[in-house]
């Protein structure tokens, strides 16, 4: 592992290299046809979508020959944006779900049948949504476009910031100093929460990898997600401005206050081993560390 003063790149395709030839080896030797899943999961802005997008370029120059890889982003499962707008209207009274981003946001018919259809693999092909993050001046939709991918895989690539979270048994009274929009909000997202574990990182017919990212302070998502829809605007003309991304980082401080740091400690996002990169708010690694479960 190379730790402190490598980049994140670096560390991942280390901690990868140290894991994912083994796993191989152990699959042919069981005759096992199911694909590995590489979770990756940190704030939003820290990193996770460029490290997936280069993660998955090594890994099919490096394995691309025979190996089938594909990688997806939780965010890409967000209902479409006629739908979001019905279920605020529907939870009119809960402040967490006006808007996508928090758990309930999500298609999750449309997350289970794309999963069960990389589990089995007993299909040709399997349509992966994309989501436009750019439209309706950064409230997002649906796109029409589909990334459609050869089954079977061998691995499956998932980005996204509550990756790992797990619901609570309590939640605290409100209070304003933590982030927390009222206890009834945070129970409804808690009751949502229970619909990905199973699905994800807690699923036991998968065999998983963990990245996690670990903010040396959660406010730094203020900061990397106005640099994202700086850049959007720079591509399309699209994106939240300034207090939009204020108002739309809000929404998910709760969450991130309640689940985020239980995540990080556990070091148990993936199911074979988890490696966890200390991150500043430059991005740069302060700390890194990797846990074996097997």
């Amino acid at each position: 592992m190379l730790g402190k003063g490598s980049s994140i790149l670096e560390n991942s395709i280390t901690f990868l290299e140290e894991y994912v030839p083994a796993w191989f080896e152990k699959r042919e030797l069981k005759e096992d046809s199911s694909p590995l899943f590489i979770f990756i999961s940190g704030p939003q802005g820290s990193g996770k979508s460029y490290t997936t997008t280069f993660l998955h370029k090594h890994l099919v120059q490096k394995y691309g020959a025979e190996r089938r890889i594909a990688s997806m982003s939780i965010d890409d499962f967000y209902l479409s944006h006629d739908d979001q707008i019905t279920l605020g209207k529907r939870f009119s009274s809960n402040k967490l779900l006006q808007g996508r981003g928090l758990p309930g946001t999500h298609d999750i018919p449309l997350l289970s049948r794309c999963l069960e259809a990389i589990w089995k693999g007993d299909e040709s092909k399997v349509s992966l949504p994309q989501y436009d993050k750019s439209k309706f001046n950064g409230e997002g939709d649906r796109s029409k476009e589909v990334t459609v991918v050869d089954l079977p895989l061998d691995i499956v690539i998932i980005e996204g910031w509550f990756l790992g979270f797990k619901p609570v048994s309590e939640i605290p009274e409100s209070s304003p100093s933590e982030f927390f929009q009222g206890t009834p909000d945070m129970k409804q997202i808690d009751a949502n929460l229970q619909l990905y574990a199973p699905l994800l990182w807690s699923n036991p017919q998968i065999c998983s990898l963990g990245i996690v990212f670990e903010a040396d302070e959660i406010e730094n998502v203020y900061k990397w997600r106005q640099q994202q829809e700086w850049a959007l605007k720079l591509k399309d003309d699209q994106g939240m401005d300034d207090e939009g991304v204020k108002t739309f980082v809000d929404r998910y401080l709760p969450a991130y206050r309640l689940y985020y740091e239980n995540m990080v400690r556990a070091e148990d996002l993936g199911s074979m081993a988890t490696l966890t990169l200390g991150i500043d708010l430059e991005r740069n690694v302060i700390s890194c560390k990797s846990r074996c479960v097997e």
